[in-house]
């Protein structure tokens, strides 16, 4: 019990100092959160002067701006919400706090010194031996330490921390600071998915009658939230009514619980939360033991009544920075089963009818005009490996796709579809496919003179992808984010797939710099027949990523036939070759014996000489969509196994 007091004890400080240090705010101030209440700093490039903006609700206690000599080398991070932001700009600290579980960081995050932050407070001692030339760290531990640092001359960043920090704070917070130390297009997209969320927040109000609500804090509860709390401000985006607003100054934030008064309001719903619970299984167990001891009171709740206690992990007690976009999405997932409110967001337009948009790659082909369905597709058929695996985690129902051959579908999409066979030495009959009664069948662009005009004449809508073997990732990305942006772009399952690409970017931030000095010639064969890939092709756009730069450039196509003798004069650090075989060992073998036919041309290509070579299976040469990304994830390790890095 005491040490609980403890904590609670310590809590109610912070949010005192919180308070005090001018976290209470106007309306009008905490509303600001769009773009145009953020101050860019363009003087940061063009200057020799840093500066890193405030928000606005934190100007009266901490100035419009810090302003630093010069862009900071040894940045010392005790803030999980700037950290992220940090790491979208490329930037990495030397050191770190512990972080928590649930924040998607890369693994070099974790990787980093630690600062310890705990109730025990600062390591000033370890901080300053790092001789950091900037300290980010949240406000509630100016009091302790300002004057300290101060006296050491390290410059310190205040960012807003804790239980009682908004929605609407987090925001204004995480765009302004992307600004200071990114870019005007690092912040806007920051923005942009802070918009989305709103946007499904939005659509899941609308969805279902508000609900009168409280939110208990502690474990037993002790204390209630207003809709200014974290939680709180959360909550009031979503159709749920805060009734502590009605009992206190919601400005508070946070105040001490009254259980005769919870009775006499009656909450349909309870929100439950406590920072010494780190899971909502933990959390649910101490209520439970609370309500045995009390039954007469708690039962008398239609909230514990009705089973509508919702038992939320310490990840919704204090600001987490951006990572509160992903929390809100899984809180809205959570609440949409818990009250089986059916999700009305997985489509682009508010009426139904779903948008297909085409990336700019394909538009530089001709096609320019969006596709628009009435509905949802129920019976769809993918002619080309590309979309499969995104429409799948999409949701979208099909009735037929490819053969995988190479690919590996997932089981319970082997198990649901017909396969066609799309190689080029089939004879698929058309009318196959106009047989299966299709909603919409996905058709790779080669294919339209020979398919597109038989479909669209039997009144079944087509959508077009580069499906070629020489695709490279930018379209890869941009014709995924068409697919999500038509069938679920405030998902969570849209969410994760693009957020799959920002990982795989972020890892290959690191590699560009070991390889940006080697140079890589990309084969695509069936011996004895040879072309070369610009950095356009699949495989060799695999290696650009990586930082390699190709020895052959060609503006007018992505692949040609090879010249001979003019690649003797090419001198790779590294010859990469893939062909049309089910796994790499085969290709190996075609390839090997190619080159030992003819040794004397051969050799003359140093890297082949000196066994510089790759191999790889046919599943790098295809556009296999999302697939791309594991694919990557392989080519990293290939090449990283060889230069043993």
């Amino acid at each position: 019990m005491k040490n609980f007091l403890a904590i609670i004890l310590a809590i109610a400080t912070m949010l005192t100092l919180f308070v005090a240090c001018g976290q209470k705010v106007q309306d009008e101030q905490t509303s600001q959160t769009d773009s145009s209440s953020v101050i860019s700093p363009s003087e940061n490039t063009d200057t020799k002067e840093f500066e890193i903006y405030y928000p606005s609700y934190m100007h009266s206690t901490e100035g419009e701006k810090l302003v630093l000599p010069k862009k900071p080398e040894k940045i010392i991070v005790l803030s999980n919400s700037a950290m992220q932001i940090l790491v979208r700009c490329n930037i990495k600290p030397i050191a770190f706090r512990k972080a928590p579980n649930y924040i998607d960081f890369p693994d070099w995050v974790r990787e980093l010194p630690q600062i310890e932050t705990g109730m025990n407070g600062l390591d000033l001692e370890k901080v300053m031996s790092m001789e950091p030339d900037l300290i980010i760290m949240g406000n509630h531990l100016k009091k302790d330490y300002d004057n300290q640092l101060k006296d050491a001359n390290i410059p310190v960043y205040y960012t807003s921390e804790g239980p009682g920090v908004s929605y609407p704070e987090v925001k204004e917070e995480a765009i302004t600071f992307a600004r200071s130390f990114g870019s005007d297009d690092i912040a806007k997209a920051v923005e942009e998915e802070f918009n989305a969320v709103e946007k499904r927040a939005e659509a899941f109000k609308a969805s279902m009658e508000s609900k009168k609500s409280m939110i208990l804090f502690g474990t037993p509860p002790s204390y209630q939230q207003t809709s200014e709390s974290y939680l709180g401000s959360i909550l009031s985006m979503l159709p749920f009514e805060n009734l502590a607003d009605t009992l206190v100054d919601k400005t508070l934030r946070m105040a001490p619980l009254d259980m005769e008064k919870l009775v006499e309001i009656n909450p349909e719903v309870i929100f439950a939360i406590s920072p010494t619970s780190a899971t909502s299984d933990i959390i649910e167990k101490v209520y439970k033991e609370e309500f045995a001891k009390n039954p007469k009171i708690w039962n008398s709740l239609n909230a514990v009544k009705n089973n509508n206690v919702i038992y939320l992990s310490s990840e919704y007690v204090t600001s987490k920075g951006i990572h509160i976009v992903k929390s809100i999405n899984n809180l809205i997932d959570l609440l949409e089963k818990k009250f089986e409110v059916k999700p009305d967001t997985e489509n682009n337009t508010s009426n139904g009818k779903i948008t297909i948009e085409y990336p700019k790659d394909m538009q530089d082909k001709g096609f320019n005009n969006p596709l628009v369905l009435e509905k949802k597709p129920e019976r769809t058929v993918v002619m080309s490996k590309a979309p499969v695996l995104a429409l799948h985690k999409l949701g979208v129902k099909m009735i037929a796709i490819p053969k995988g051959g190479a690919v590996e579908w997932p089981k319970d999409l082997e198990e649901s579809t017909e396969k066609l066979d799309i190689s080029m030495k089939s004879n698929l009959d058309i009318e196959t496919i106009i047989a299966l009664n299709p909603d919409l069948v996905i058709l790779g662009d080669r294919s339209k003179d020979k398919y597109g005009k038989i479909l669209t004449d039997a009144n079944i809508p087509v959508y077009y992808v580069n499906a070629g073997h020489t695709v490279p990732y930018e379209y890869i990305k941009d014709q995924t984010q068409m697919l999500v942006k038509a069938f679920g772009e405030n998902s969570s399952n849209g969410k994760e797939i693009m957020a799959r690409f920002e990982s795989l970017e972020k890892e290959l931030t690191d590699l560009q710099a070991k390889y940006s000095n080697k140079k890589v010639m990309v084969l695509q064969s069936s011996p004895p027949s040879h072309f070369i890939q610009t950095e356009e092709g699949t495989l060799a756009s695999m290696a650009k990523m990586m930082g390699f730069k190709n020895v052959y450039e060609n503006k007018t196509t992505s692949m040609a036939p090879l010249d001979m003798e003019q690649a003797i004069s090419y001198n790779p650090d590294l010859v990469l070759c893939v062909g049309g075989t089910m796994d790499s060992e085969s290709h190996k073998q075609a390839m090997e014996e190619d080159f030992a036919k003819n040794p004397d041309y051969w050799n003359n290509i140093s890297a082949i000489k000196d066994g510089k070579v790759l191999y790889f299976s046919s599943k790098f040469i295809s556009n296999t969509g999302i697939g791309f990304i594991d694919t990557m994830e392989e080519f990293i390790k290939t090449v990283n196994s060889f230069y043993k890095e």
